[in-house]
């Protein structure tokens, strides 16, 4: 399957964070980031995130002009080094009433065919502009940026950026991140069901050049482990997307219908070894494309264990003061469109809100 994504990265709040279990702080903006000068690129990549990184092309797309901005992805990354089993030739379509996509998927008994840029349309947001916080100016030697997969466009891979070569035109060294081990996602038959993996640990791939600065969603905060090893954890205070139907069941039959299904929380602490992190769900506002506010009521609070593989994706957001303009609903989370579901794009009239788990 594949996908080619053209928007760009949503902003990251300056914050530190430190881990007692031998883990460097590093700073989302970059003060410490010199810590991970020098280190090594593996030479045998294998895999992004979990998926095949070995014959991952960077998307080219220029920016829309039109109400809507397009993002882009691309097909045939292999799926923890196995193909795609989805029908030969048969597209898959995402609709709402601002954003369509089509995926064709490429013939899965011939990997090596070319692979077609596709496009997906997305609304602009109500009120911040997160193109203005993914600009060339924004990248920066020893950076990791959230890039758009070819699943279903939401930023699950990473990458960090080896060496800025240009700005104009754009020009990045960077290698892709690879899980550290599959041992962690067993028992779960994760690599039949597609997962890409998005929290835990993770390892340098070898290097790669690309000039597009549009593959790339937003900064990522990260701590530096022993051994080269990556570290990318909830932070307090983001906002995630979560599998609303996750289950350690599902496998290569899983219809999309499930596993597409998305919610958003807002993480409330920060993470421990011993109890994980709490989130709070969020619920859309009505009347905006992505603005979401916090549910109300007793037991809304969920505890998240150590295990992860509940999380989707970060989507970055702003926290809206009530000054950005006169119908800004304060202390409301704005979500970047082009890293929310498609399905929680669509503009509500009213909503009951739900405080059930």
């Amino acid at each position: 399957m594949t996908m080619t994504i053209h928007q760009g990265v949503g902003g990251i709040q300056k914050r530190r964070r430190s881990f007692s279990n031998g883990y460097a702080s590093v700073d989302c903006n970059g003060e410490t980031l010199a810590t991970t000068a020098g280190m090594t690129v593996i030479a045998d990549g294998g895999r992004v995130n979990g998926t095949s990184g070995e014959k991952f092309r960077s998307a080219f797309a220029e920016k829309g002009k039109s109400e809507r901005r397009e993002k882009h992805v691309e097909n045939n990354i292999k799926v923890n080094g196995i193909l795609s089993d989805n029908p030969i030739n048969k597209c898959k379509k995402y609709s709402s009433k601002d954003a369509d996509i089509e995926i064709p998927v490429t013939d899965v008994l011939n990997p090596e065919q070319k692979r077609v840029p596709m496009s997906i349309d997305v609304p602009y947001p109500d009120f911040h502009d997160f193109d203005k916080d993914r600009t060339e100016r924004a990248f920066g030697n020893d950076q990791i940026w959230a890039t758009y997969d070819s699943e279903d466009g939401m930023p699950h891979l990473y990458a960090m950026v080896q060496k800025v070569i240009s700005m104009k035109p754009f020009r990045i060294r960077m290698s892709f991140l690879n899980s550290k081990s599959n041992n962690e996602l067993a028992p779960i038959n994760w690599i039949a069901s597609g997962f890409t993996k998005t929290c835990g640990d993770f390892r340098i791939g070898r290097y790669q050049i690309t000039e597009t600065v549009n593959i790339f969603s937003h900064r990522v905060c990260w701590s530096k482990g022993p051994r080269g090893i990556i570290r990318i954890i909830p932070q307090k205070g983001d906002t995630w997307a979560v599998y609303r139907n996750w289950s350690p069941n599902w496998n290569g039959l899983t219809p999309d219908d499930v596993t597409y299904k998305y919610e958003i929380v807002e993480v409330i602490d920060d993470f421990t070894e011993e109890q994980g992190l709490s989130v709070v769900p969020l619920q859309k506002v009505a009347g905006f494309n992505a603005v979401f506010h916090r549910l109300t009521g007793p037991d809304v609070v969920r505890r998240i264990p150590k295990s992860f593989f509940r999380f989707s994706h970060r989507v970055p957001s702003r926290l809206l003061t009530g000054e950005e303009r006169n119908n800004a609903p304060k202390g409301c989370h704005e979500l970047d469109p082009a890293a929310t579901p498609v399905d929680l794009l669509k503009i509500i009239t009213d909503v009951k809100e739900d405080t059930t788990q």
